[in-house]
């Protein structure tokens, strides 16, 4: 299944913004050669029972990771992620994301399918010549970005 970016249900919206925080994470944590589960695979769980409050304190943990990314020349693709976290979340009803209740099984495709596109974005990327693996993951968010405009 495709990611669908016009998509507004409540579920499906938390489980993209956690594939968005778990990318700009890890992409942090490769860039310093840390190799750890991130703040969204680890809190998943607790994600699910309370997402309101757990997104809170999992955007909170993202502030160090994007001084990390500023300070080491991956500027575009924090940008790119800012604005990617921003127009997922503008998306929502606001009673919807300030709820505290149980997140449905749904958020899991909304995490995967964020995450496959992700994955797709950087392979097309990757099949072009002359490419670095920077500008790959800078691309990858840049080209989901552009398709949800």
């Amino acid at each position: 299944m495709a990611l669908d970016t016009e998509y507004r249900s409540r579920d499906y919206l938390y489980g993209r913004l956690l594939a968005v925080a778990e990318r700009l994470e890890s992409v942090a944590l490769n860039v310093a050669g840390e190799n750890r589960r991130t703040t969204a695979e680890r809190y998943m769980q607790q994600f699910a029972a309370r997402p309101f409050h757990t997104w809170r304190d999992i955007e909170l943990a993202l502030d160090p990771y994007k001084a990390r990314l500023n300070n080491n020349g991956r500027v575009g693709f924090l940008v790119n992620c800012e604005k990617e976290l921003d127009d997922i979340q503008n998306m929502f009803d606001r009673a919807d994301f300030c709820s505290d209740a149980k997140l449905s099984g749904e958020f899991l495709l909304g995490y995967h399918c964020q995450k496959m596109a992700y994955r797709k974005s950087k392979a097309a990327v990757q099949d072009e010549p002359d490419n670095s693996s920077e500008t790959s993951e800078t691309s990858a968010t840049s080209n989901e970005s552009t398709s949800q405009e």
